[in-house]
């Protein structure tokens, strides 16, 4: 099987991968925290067989459902990696009852003491997607690994009637809020201000949204 996984630009430790879910092909995210161990962020369905080489059957691996929108592929992940960790917000902990493997859920607070110091765990004031977001410091860029807060899209296909009703939910070039994932917000202007302050903190910045295309701030 080819390798789905292919490196970040700038970001030697920072893999992605695409996926197919009805409707959509959102990315995951792997991350090398070191010591052969593997970070997971939002494991999709259909990649828990196809890891790059460097992660063998006897590497650690962290898989993290980063919001209610990426939870599909943590059972299957588990079923193929069984001494794999899972985390996931508590919020989101009872999607998973069906699944069987709510009790072997731990929480955010338990990944973040696994985090080497240039990773960052960061959770966006309360939403109804309960998201969790990373960062990466890497010399003077940070690199931002969201789930479905952020759309990044540098060009939409489709005929004028796709595109317009694409546009009704921010469906358009360039990197945006999710139109939805505003609306879930319990508090606009607090996740505002939390998210400049945020921003505000890093140098140069590239997101890594799961739907679609890395975003490389120009300042």
């Amino acid at each position: 099987m080819s390798n789905p996984w292919q490196a970040v630009p700038e970001a030697p430790v920072i893999f992605r991968a695409q996926y197919k879910v009805p409707g959509t092909s959102p990315f995951s995210a792997l991350l090398d925290l070191g010591n052969d161990c593997y970070l997971i962020f939002s494991p999709g369905q259909g990649l828990e067989g196809s890891l790059p080489d460097f992660v063998t059957p006897n590497s650690k691996l962290l898989l993290l459902a980063s919001c209610a929108g990426h939870t599909l592929g943590i059972a299957v992940w588990s079923a193929e990696h069984p001494d794999a960790e899972l985390f996931a917000p508590d919020a989101i902990h009872e999607i998973f009852r069906k699944s069987g493997v709510v009790d072997k859920l731990q929480s955010i607070g338990a990944l973040a003491a696994q985090m080497p110091s240039h990773l960052q765990i960061h959770v966006p004031p309360p939403n109804k997607f309960h998201e969790v977001w990373l960062t990466d410091k890497q010399d003077e860029t940070t690199f931002w690994i969201i789930g479905d807060a952020f759309l990044n899209f540098e060009t939409v296909a489709g005929n004028l009637i796709k595109k317009f009703l694409l546009g009704l939910y921010s469906i358009k070039p360039g990197l945006r809020l999710n139109e939805l994932f505003r609306l879930g917000l319990t508090d606009k202007q607090k996740f505002k201000e939390w998210a400049v302050t945020l921003f505000d903190k890093a140098n140069r910045q590239v997101s890594l949204p799961c739907h679609w295309e890395i975003n490389a701030a120009k300042d």
